[in-house]
């Protein structure tokens, strides 16, 4: 699974919208905030990245809270048991998956996309 790391700062409302968007897709990631971390600041400008929200997706950067674009570099999807709703992630493009929820044990079968 690819790691994700986003660069914000406390005063950016784009920010808070691409930490909820993260959130409801329910992708882990790394937050770094440049506005209280002097490494993540230089780090951050090192990659000529010059705005927040910001996002490094493995090998791949992204400015900005491009939706498709993020969603097409991340590796896995996010699938909700349909006994208990604990949410698993499940690699794309996998063709058919069994999966077997971590929660309540119920099995089930989804497709899986590239996208």
């Amino acid at each position: 699974m690819k790691e994700i790391i986003m660069f914000t700062s406390n005063t950016c409302p784009h920010c808070k919208s691409a930490k909820a968007y993260l959130d409801e897709k329910g992708y882990k990631y790394i937050e770094k905030n440049v506005q209280v971390d002097q490494f993540a600041r230089q780090e951050m400008m090192a990659r000529k990245m010059m705005g927040v929200p910001a996002f490094i997706i493995g090998n791949e950067s992204v400015v900005g809270l491009d939706r498709f674009k993020i969603d097409a570099l991340i590796d896995y999807t996010v699938e909700t048991c349909p006994h208990c709703s604990h949410r698993t992630r499940v690699p794309k493009g996998k063709g058919k998956v069994k999966i077997t929820c971590k929660k309540c044990t119920n099995d089930f079968v989804i497709q899986t996309r590239n996208m």
